[in-house]
């Protein structure tokens, strides 16, 4: 194991990418890697206090956390069905609760603040920090993305068929008694369906990846800067509390999107229930 010597960047603001502190057998170690860590650790942590005596009544942190996985299973189902609920919980919920995890740990004092740098004092910069939001890291946000993207055919192909999925993205959904209407709609929901390929295949990825990872290192760079074009550190905490209020409404809102999006993007296939043809005879005979 060897640790990475310092290398100072007369550049101000924060780095697009994480800084390398370690390689251990040539595996790179990043400062948003170990934070990623850091915040496994604690929801792991958590979870295995709240559940470690598990009571029938549960109380504190053990309803805390039913309370949650109860809130999150039954928003899912209503999206993607019970089904793909099942088999998904573990990615949608994780998802949800590790993203949120990380967007709060990069708020905490200290991360990004504390690592190596130059000058003296109140001067000193760093330039690499120990510590750096995780999701302020594309690669990280391409390894959601990239899960996403294998279990989304996963859990459609379960719930509908490959040949569903063929038919919901390129067959007409509509009829008509003009054959050459008919014919017209079925060229274009096969353009459509072109369209929303190449979307799935290209866009979807790239658009995920990017969004959460432009919200975090924006929100980043957005409390550095406030931090450092402060006239001084005395002001630089008075203009930084509304900015750390606003962040941490913003990490909630960018988990819940990253999460949301995941659902009803496997929804729209998945859940065929809330697409099925509603019976009007047969809900009045069961009134009865």
């Amino acid at each position: 194991m060897t640790l990475v010597a310092p290398i100072f960047a007369e550049a101000e603001g924060l780095p697009a990418a994480p800084v390398k502190l370690l390689s251990v057998y040539g595996f790179e170690i990043n400062n948003s890697m170990i934070a990623a860590l850091f915040a496994s650790l604690v929801v792991i942590i958590v979870v295995q206090i709240a559940m470690r005596a598990p009571k029938l009544v549960p109380s504190g942190l053990q309803n805390l956390v039913e309370w949650l996985v109860e809130l999150l299973s039954n928003f899912i189902e209503s999206i993607t069905g019970r089904e793909t609920m099942l088999r998904g919980f573990w990615y949608f919920g994780g998802l949800f609760v590790f993203v949120f995890a990380e967007n709060l740990l990069a708020l905490l004092p200290g991360v990004g603040t504390f690592g190596y740098g130059h000058g003296e004092g109140w001067d000193f910069k760093v330039n690499q920090p120990f510590l750096r939001g995780a999701n302020a890291n594309a690669n990280m946000t391409a390894a959601y993305a990239a899960i996403f993207f294998v279990m989304w055919f996963y859990w459609c192909i379960r719930g509908i068929g490959f040949a569903g999925v063929l038919k919901d993205i390129f067959v007409s959904k509509v009829k008509f008694p003009n054959v050459f209407l008919n014919l017209l709609f079925v060229l274009l929901f096969f353009v459509v369906g072109l369209m929303e390929a190449l979307t799935i295949l290209f866009i979807r990825p790239i658009a995920f990846t990017f969004r959460l990872y432009g919200n975090i290192f924006g929100g980043e760079s957005f409390l550095d800067t406030i931090y450092r074009t402060a006239p001084n550190h005395i002001l630089a905490t008075l203009f930084l509390i509304p900015a750390y209020m606003w962040e941490f409404i913003v990490a909630f809102i960018q988990a819940f999107v990253f999460f949301i999006l995941t659902v009803v993007f496997t929804g729209i296939l998945t859940n065929t229930t809330a697409h099925a043809p509603h019976d009007d005879k047969k809900d009045t005979k069961g009134a009865h």
